[in-house]
């Protein structure tokens, strides 16, 4: 048995780099926190200065065919879900015909059937 690696492993324990990776990412989140709020230029202007420095285009057609066509699929997947929750079509009753008690005609009711009630 090594007595020198004993006693030089209590002298001297094995360093914790935890801390300094945490000081590392929260002097990184603070350098960001201020380049944002100290920024000249607003987000857009600054990514259209970017595009511009790279010489690329920015492809706004592309952009609104890719919103269009997100709405398009959203659309028909709601509208699919909706009838799966109506169930099946020949079980479903016509909208048209279905009578909903107006809110003055089921409080009058209740009035009415506390009156009774009382007496």
């Amino acid at each position: 048995m090594s007595y020198r690696k004993i006693i030089k492993s209590i002298l001297h324990p094995h360093r914790d780099n935890s801390l300094n990776a945490f000081a590392l990412v929260a002097g990184l989140a603070a350098g960001v926190a201020l380049a944002v709020l100290f920024a000249p230029r607003s987000g857009r202007k600054s990514r259209k200065l970017l595009l511009e420095k790279l010489n690329l285009k920015p492809q706004q057609e592309d952009h609104h065919e890719l919103k269009d066509q997100l709405l398009a699929d959203l659309r028909e997947t709601t509208r699919e879900r909706a009838d799966q929750l109506q169930g099946q079509k020949k079980k479903r009753k016509d909208p048209t015909q279905i009578k909903v008690p107006s809110a003055g005609t089921t409080a009058w009711k209740k009035k009415s059937e506390t009156s009774k009630l009382a007496k």
